[in-house]
């Protein structure tokens, strides 16, 4: 058996942020699932503590730096490193530049490219010393196409692109990989139930998601897989 890696997955309490954190652990994984909400991660752990890795839940919202760093701290003390970092936690509003609220626009912007910001400037530097690391950026297609009504999410995404490539320029002679993952449309509940009832049999499960995800951290220390577009079978859903 593989030795187990340890793999905190924000934004876990659902989504595509659960059904990583279900196959990971699955794989013989240590998982370290957060969310802001402590309480929508018990079932979670519950559910993964008979799977042949491990899962352990902690309360953290990646806006707040001092609860970003406590978490990092915490997940270091316990398992005594982290392997990969995965990026997950979003946040969106389906509204055009107009009618989208400054408070909704710092929402998306803090939690979508401030929280990938703090969370990987948290783990960053024990990885530098190892000398290993992943870190994987669940991005959006909405970063590479212009979907009207979501002008504040793309550029958040957009922004975490930018952010990520330069890391990666920054890093990749030190054994760290940066993974940036563009999925299209995914059944969760970041879309509206209205939309999930008219389009949801077009697009990915979370679960599809999670398992391409699962096969990208399996990359040899000599092979970065830089980025990865994943869309439904049709292409683009116009909601």
């Amino acid at each position: 058996m593989p030795t187990p890696r340890v793999v905190w997955i924000t934004g876990a309490s659902s989504g595509i942020g659960r059904a990583l954190s279900e196959e990971f652990a699955s794989h013989g994984d240590i998982v370290a699932a957060t969310a802001r909400t402590l309480s929508n991660l018990a079932a979670l752990e519950s559910q993964l503590g008979s799977s042949s890795g491990a899962c352990t839940v902690f309360r953290c919202d990646v806006t707040d730096d001092e609860q970003v760093q406590a978490t990092a701290g915490a997940i270091l003390s316990k398992f005594g490193g982290i392997d990969i970092l995965i990026n997950n936690a979003g946040v969106t509003y389906f509204k055009d530049f107009l009618n989208t609220t400054i408070k909704q626009f710092d929402e998306v912007i803090d939690t979508n490219l401030r929280g990938l910001f703090l969370s990987t400037k948290a783990v960053l530097p024990e990885m530098l010393k190892k000398g290993r690391g992943s870190i994987i950026n669940v991005l959006s297609y909405a970063a590479k196409a212009t979907y009207t009504g979501s002008s504040a999410y793309a550029a958040s995404k957009a922004g975490a692109e930018a952010l990520m490539n330069a890391l990666r320029a920054e890093t990749r002679d030190k054994g760290i990989k940066i993974i940036n993952v563009y999925p299209g449309a995914v059944f969760t509940p970041i879309w509206h139930p209205k939309h999930r009832d008219k389009y949801g049999h077009q697009m990915m499960k979370p679960a599809e998601v999670a398992k391409v995800l699962y096969e990208i951290s399996c990359q040899p220390p000599s092979m970065m897989m830089e980025d990865v577009v994943l869309r439904p079978q049709i292409g683009d859903l116009r909601v």
